[in-house]
């Protein structure tokens, strides 16, 4: 089966005149992640990736996300619980 998508002026002219709530709640949680460090070494230079476990949560929106940081950990940005350390460490 091959996909069909929609002709993007197509888009634009149905989504006319509804609010975009999407943008600003994506704003607010780019922002929160940038100041969110790693617990595993304390940088700020991690990668939000769609948590494939849980990919989303009754009453939220956007999709639940995990922090994947430049030193290998992920963890979970609201609790700071880390899923996994990095190759090499025990846990």
């Amino acid at each position: 089966m091959v996909p069909k998508f929609l002709d993007p002026d197509d888009v634009r002219k149905l989504l006319e005149g509804h609010e975009d709530v999407l943008t600003p709640m994506l704003k607010k949680e780019e922002t929160f992640y940038r100041h969110v460090p790693c617990p595993g070494c304390g940088s700020f230079t991690h990668t939000p990736t769609i948590n494939a476990r849980v990919p989303f949560s009754p009453g939220k929106v956007l999709p639940n996300k995990i922090l994947v940081c430049a030193c290998g950990t992920e963890f979970e940005p609201n609790s700071g619980i880390i899923i996994k350390t990095p190759t090499g460490v025990p846990e």
